[in-house]
């Protein structure tokens, strides 16, 4: 072949893969995607069946505030924490008392006699019920990010999203344990948390959860801090927990079932208390599009969930159907 006959060849090929190329934009262009298996449509994960939906939403009301960080029943009222702020409301949505705290508020756990432990980034305050500072802890150090508390008997646990560890304290504040710290001995793997979202509670039987939220699992721990048993599934569909860090928030029913909120796609479902699908409070489509932020949840003795919507500044109440 000459060097004509070959310039000519490299010029046809040229052209050949021109078009190819320019063809395959003209198409994408025009919407026909049809041949693209990878593509990642969240409109269809928004939509639940109906049937799978367990719960309705009954109420509503507003929360005066600007930046609010958590929920909690205490009693026969609902208390928010907010920016310097603590509020307490009835359960008809009435402000009953609004007090102020000289720091930004992360986390927070009702007690005994009306009172309130709230946690700022590193430390734990305790009020009483009219908001006077009974007590409050030591710094749990310069990397601590504490994103939830919770309370049993004469013990208080902090969750530390920072350090990546549970504290077990007394009441005064002082550290008794550390709770997930990587102990292959006592099969005990750590936590992985990605995030500032590291949710902890206590189910009936005084045994403690938490969301390992990097892992998409429940850690549940005896007394020593060894792990006594785990449950999660990832996946995006409606019976797993998928994203970086999820669940982001959960409580506990008094049969020992699981309320689950999560971030990014907006969802609150119910699982019993081996980790079983039971079905969905709260589907995407009742959130905005553009909302991502999990609402944080609680639950009353009348097992109703109140669910703090970040974004609408909020509260929203669900009742079973």
């Amino acid at each position: 072949m000459n060097r004509k006959l070959v310039n000519v060849f490299l010029v046809l090929l040229a052209v050949a893969i021109i078009a190819i190329i320019l063809f395959d934009f003209l198409r994408n262009k025009a919407g026909d995607r049809s041949e693209n298996r990878f593509e990642y449509n969240i409109d269809e994960l928004r939509h639940v069946d109906s049937t799978l939906i367990i719960y309705r939403q009954v109420g509503q009301f507003p929360v005066n505030a600007e930046k609010l960080s958590g929920i909690a029943v205490s009693g026969d009222e609902i208390v928010v924490i907010a920016d310097h702020l603590v509020l307490k409301y009835d359960k008809t949505g009435s402000e009953k008392f609004r007090g102020q705290i000289n720091f930004d508020p992360t986390a927070l756990a009702p007690d005994s006699n009306g009172e309130l432990w709230v946690a700022s980034r590193d430390q734990v305050f305790l009020f009483d019920a009219q908001g006077n500072l009974l007590k409050r802890s030591n710094s749990f150090g310069d990397h601590a990010v504490i994103t939830s508390l919770a309370v049993s008997g004469e013990r208080i646990y902090v969750a530390d999203a920072g350090n990546r560890i549970v504290y077990q304290c007394d009441k005064q504040g002082n550290i008794v344990a550390r709770i997930g710290e990587k102990n292959p001995g006592k099969g005990v793997s750590g936590f992985v948390i990605p995030s500032p979202y590291f949710d902890i509670a206590i189910d009936d039987s005084g045994f403690l959860w938490a969301a390992n939220t990097g892992r998409h699992t429940f850690d549940n721990f005896n007394a020593d801090g060894s792990l006594r048993t785990s449950w999660g599934k990832t996946s995006i569909k409606i019976d797993g927990f998928s994203g970086c860090c999820n669940p982001a928030h959960f409580c506990i029913l008094s049969d020992n079932s699981f309320v689950t909120s999560e971030k990014g796609l907006i969802r609150i479902k119910l699982y019993d208390q081996h980790g079983q699908f039971k079905g969905v409070v709260a589907p995407p489509d009742q959130f905005g599009k553009q909302d991502t932020e999990a609402p944080d949840v609680a639950v009353d003795s009348d097992e109703r969930i109140w669910a703090l919507d970040f974004v609408k500044k909020q509260v929203r109440i669900f009742e079973k159907k």
